[in-house]
């Protein structure tokens, strides 16, 4: 979470999570766009990926 959030805060967005037990929720959308899916949100989805792939462990749940 703590790597995810800086990617967040470095792409200026500001994305809902949850964090219960050992699974990270997020949902990806930019209020100021209707709450649609942005270029942003795909840009920080992609930061994600990059992240959970430092942890091979963990399994996304797309």
């Amino acid at each position: 979470m703590t790597a995810v959030a800086a990617e967040a805060e470095r792409l200026d967005h500001h994305p809902w999570w949850a964090n219960e037990y050992n699974t990270v929720e997020f949902r990806l959308r930019t209020h100021d766009a209707g709450n649609t899916v942005t270029r942003r949100d795909q840009q920080l989805a992609d930061a994600i990926d990059t992240v959970a792939a430092r942890f091979p462990e963990t399994t996304p749940n797309v």
